[in-house]
């Protein structure tokens, strides 16, 4: 691990780099939801379009 005063910026992309192998945190960041038309919706057949 790096130590002293001018490590900050290598301890604090080290961090974000390593946060993505969070499970939880990658499934609330990557974004998916908004690309996949299910969205989270956990057994949907086919998007409502008229009643």
């Amino acid at each position: 691990k790096t130590r002293g005063m001018g490590a900050g910026r290598k301890l604090k992309t080290h961090r974000r780099k390593q946060k993505w192998a969070d499970k939880s945190y990658k499934k609330s960041h990557l974004g998916n939801e908004w690309k996949k038309p299910f969205a989270g919706s956990s057994h949907a057949k086919g998007i409502v379009l008229e009643k």
